[in-house]
Parts: structure tokens; C-alpha cells; sequence
């Protein structure tokens, strides 16, 4: 019986080595050095230890404070590992506290891909949190990181402490071969200037022949004791910003030259533009006007000069800029501002776009003076005429009425000047003939005010319904303008009889 035993026992041992054998022969070399390569690169799982009393975290692992400083709070306790975890472990407390002496609780992580598992040992106020972390989640996103930097199409870049590139994404290489560097040429931009958390910086690239060039906004931030960089394109936003002073000179250059004041202010009310001829027309200092004054207090200067009007005593001022820039920023405002020195501003708002105001300031005085001498000349000549006992009346080339005399006015019992709508020499003629006797003369005196070759002088005699013979006169006037008389040359003691 013994025997057989140890018959059994070796038949049994022998069995396992043959298996292994076979096991071990049908594993080829390369399975071999995988199988080892994944056993020996494979990390264990971290575990992270909390230890809290009364919610408030008293101690921790290495594990466990990285966790910690990846969390956006000062103060890390019960609450914020709670708001870390909830999302693969729902069912963590909310507060801590054992229901009995001493409570164990083991929690999975919802996630099936997901082997992690947190172990809650409690007893009074004291709490001990393991999390047991699954490497794989974690290799798999570092791994789609990876990848993802490599395959961006910006530059991506690694330098060290030295500003060596240790690690360069696909970007950065075909970058370098587009613009003609060889593969060697790992460092395409020279970032020394550069440090981690400073805003981005332009850099600009030239090709290897200089014939071309670009620029780029390069971003650093620290990655341990190494630098991360980040290029993204800027071709269209330098283009855009050389377009625009390019503007803005050809602008400036060019208002430079006008003689109307230019004061244009941004959507914050701030005057980020004017020409000289603002500072000669206003008397403000250039100073003044290039410290970006605001809206109120550019027209708290020009009323400090007694450039702006006095609008109404009952209305503050404030009141009249509010209205002032209510009516510009409508495309309302233009009036003319008549200051005590007897000069004349046309001034005028209008709405520009992203909320900037425009206002133009233009000196008419020149002008003012010209209509207000014209209009006292053509009182002058009214005077005049109104002192000839001939009834005088003009009419243009096309028949407009442009002015007569009292004694038109007093012999046809019509004034011109107050009809509203324009007075011309067919409906003067309708007026005379009613007050005449028929005659021919009417249409040869229409041929001869209407006609542009005949300009010769010519007369003829009409009778007035009361019996009265006036004598017409036309006389050629320089410009195409037509003066007719009417002089009466008797008066008939008994009216004669109406026709009509």
C-alpha cells in the first residue's frame, strides 16, 4: 500500500512537470520577452491613505496628497474627497461618523472599466480612507494625451531646464521641413526670453532662405522640472494689426490736412482720435486731448472756453451733454453754435460703429458772414425798389418769379412772397389777365418771356378792367432774368363795364 502511494505521488509529479514543459515549449521567444516586458513595465496599483479626525484631514500619503493638490480648494477635508470620489463611488458619506464602535465599508467603482475600490475604517471621530487606484484608466488617458499633443496641429514641444528640446510633437517637425530646416534642427524657436506663466509672446519664424516668414503666439507652462510649449498661428492677426496702423496713419495723415475739427471717441466714451484743426478751432491744449479725456470732460473743457452755447438756463448742464449725446448717438445732432467773439461753429454727431461717436467741428464763419451780407444787399435792393412808382417784377429763365416791388404788389393786389408754393410767370399772366380786358398782347408777351433767343426790349399797352391803360415794358437782364414794367399812363374817371 505504501508503495503504491509513492507510485501515485511520482506519477503525479511527473504529470506537472510534463505539463509545464509543454506549457514552456509552446511559448515561442518573443511571447516570452512580452509576457516579461508587460510583467516588469506593468506599475502597481497606488494606494492612497487619508487619515481624518472630525472631518478634517489630519494626515496622508504621498498618493494621497497629489490627489489633494489636484483638487481647486484651499482647504482640503471630508466634503472636497467626497466631491472627488462621488463620481465613480456615489454611495460615499456624506459626513463621517460610524454608527458603531467601529464601522468597515468597502466600495466599488460603478465604472465596469474601472477596478479602483475605496475602504472606510471608522471608529469614534476618526476615519481612514484607502483608494486603492486601477492603473489602467490612468495609463489608457495618459496614453490618449499622449497622442493627442503628438497628432495636434500646433507645435508642441518639451524643453528642459538647459531650454534643450527633449520632446517634439508632429507639428513642430513638419514645420521645421516646410520651412526648409533639416531634422537635426530641433530648436526652432528661441524661448530663453520666455518663462512659464507669462502671457503668450510673438515669435517671428523666418524659412532658411529668408523667403518667407511667420509669426506665432507661443504660451509656456511648467511640467515639473521641464517646460511645455504651445504655438499657435498669428499670420492673420499680425496682417490685421499691420492693416490697421497702415489705416490709422493714412487716416491721421489725411484729416491732418482738413480744416474741420475731428474728434472721434470709443465705445467707452474715451477720444481715442483728432486733428489739429480741433486744437485751433477749440483752443484745447494737445495735452489734454491726448490723455484720452472722456466725453464729459472734453465738453466740460470746451465749455471752460466758452466754445459751447448756453443751450437754456432751465436745463444743468449735464443735462445738455447727456442731450447732446443722446441726439449723435441717434445721427440727430448738427446746430450751429454762435459763440461771443462773434465766431460761428457748425457742429454735427454721428454714431460710428462698436459704439464710437464721431464729431465734426467746422468754422462758417466766412459763410455766415457772406448770407448775412447777401441777405442785407438784397434787403437793400428791395428797399430801392420799393421807392420807383413803376410796378417791377423779375422772372428767371424758367419763369420763376424772383422779386417785385410795392407797387406791383399795391397795383395787382397780389404779393408773391407769401404764396407757399412756387410763384411763376403762368400764374402771374392768369392773375393779370383777370384784371384785363382781353388782348392779344398776353401771348406775345408769354413768347417773349419764355423765349431764349428773342432778347431784345419790347412794350406794348393794355387796358385794366377799370378802364386804366398800362404800358408794358419787357428789358433784357444779364443771366437769362426778364424785368417787366407796368406804369399806368391814364385813369379812366368812370370805370369801364366788366366783359365777364
Amino acid at each position: 500500500m505504501f508503495v503504491f502511494s509513492v507510485l501515485f505521488f511520482a506519477l503525479l509529479v511527473l504529470t506537472s512537470l510534463a505539463t509545464t514543459a509543454v506549457v514552456r515549449y509552446s511559448m515561442t521567444s518573443r511571447d516570452k520577452k512580452a509576457f516579461v516586458r508587460s510583467k516588469l513595465t506593468e506599475p502597481p496599483p497606488p494606494v492612497a491613505r487619508f487619515l481624518f479626525r472630525a472631518g478634517t484631514l489630519v494626515d496622508a500619503n504621498p498618493a494621497a496628497l497629489r490627489i489633494c493638490s489636484e483638487m481647486p480648494t484651499d482647504r482640503f477635508d471630508w466634503e472636497a474627497l467626497r466631491k472627488k470620489l462621488s463620481v465613480n463611488f456615489p454611495d460615499f458619506p456624506f459626513a463621517q461618523g460610524a454608527s458603531h464602535d467601529r464601522d468597515l465599508t468597502v466600495l466599488k467603482s460603478i465604472d465596469p472599466n474601472d477596478a479602483s475600490v475605496v475602504t472606510l475604517d471608522q471608529w469614534h471621530d476618526v476615519a481612514r480612507v484607502t483608494l486603492e487606484q486601477d492603473a489602467r484608466p490612468d495609463l489608457a488617458r495618459r496614453t490618449a494625451i499622449l497622442q493627442a499633443m503628438f497628432q495636434a496641429p500646433n507645435p508642441i514641444w518639451k524643453t528642459n531646464s538647459e531650454g534643450t528640446v527633449i520632446w517634439r510633437n508632429s507639428a513642430y517637425k513638419s514645420l521645421g521641413a516646410a520651412l526648409g530646416y533639416s531634422a537635426d534642427n530641433q530648436l526652432l524657436f528661441d524661448t530663453t526670453n520666455i518663462c512659464a506663466g507669462d502671457p503668450a509672446q510673438k515669435f517671428k519664424l523666418s524659412s532658411s532662405n529668408g523667403s518667407r516668414t511667420h509669426w506665432f503666439n507661443v504660451t509656456a507652462v511648467h511640467a515639473g522640472p521641464n517646460t511645455m510649449l504651445y504655438a499657435t498661428e498669428a499670420d492673420a492677426e499680425v496682417s490685421a494689426q499691420d492693416s490697421r496702423r497702415s489705416f490709422v496713419q493714412t487716416f491721421s495723415k489725411t484729416f491732418a490736412q482738413l480744416s474741420t475739427g475731428l474728434a472721434i471717441f470709443d465705445g467707452d466714451q474715451k477720444l481715442v482720435l483728432f486733428n489739429p484743426a480741433l486744437t485751433q478751432l477749440t483752443g484745447l491744449p494737445g495735452d489734454i486731448l491726448s490723455n484720452r479725456c472722456d466725453l464729459f470732460a472734453f465738453f466740460d473743457q470746451l465749455r471752460e472756453r466758452h466754445v459751447v452755447p448756453t443751450k437754456s438756463r432751465q436745463m444743468d448742464w449735464h443735462s445738455q451733454v447727456v442731450d447732446i449725446l443722446r441726439r449723435a448717438q441717434d445721427g440727430e445732432y448738427c446746430e450751429t453754435w454762435t459763440l461771443p467773439t462773434g465766431v460761428t461753429y457748425k457742429v454735427s454727431g454721428r454714431p460710428h460703429q462698436d459704439g464710437a461717436l464721431v464729431f465734426l467741428l467746422e468754422d462758417i464763419t466766412a459763410e455766415i458772414t457772406v448770407t448775412r451780407r447777401f441777405r442785407s444787399e438784397l434787403e437793400q435792393v428791395h428797399g430801392v425798389l420799393d421807392t420807383i412808382d413803376s410796378a417791377l417784377v423779375l422772372f428767371s429763365p424758367t419763369g420763376q418769379l424772383r422779386l417785385c416791388n410795392q407797387a406791383y404788389r399795391d397795383l395787382w393786389k397780389s404779393d408773391p412772397d407769401s404764396s407757399f408754393a412756387e410763384y411763376t410767370f403762368r400764374d402771374a399772366m392768369l392773375h393779370w389777365q383777370a384784371d384785363c380786358l382781353p388782348s392779344s398782347v398776353w401771348t406775345k408777351l408769354k413768347r417773349r418771356i419764355l423765349s431764349t433767343s428773342d432778347r431784345s426790349t419790347w412794350s406794348a399797352s393794355v387796358t385794366k378792367s377799370s378802364g386804366e391803360t398800362l404800358d408794358i415794358g419787357v428789358s433784357p437782364v444779364a443771366g437769362g432774368v426778364t424785368l417787366l414794367t407796368f406804369k399806368a399812363t391814364n385813369v379812366a374817371e368812370y370805370p369801364l363795364p366788366s366783359t365777364h
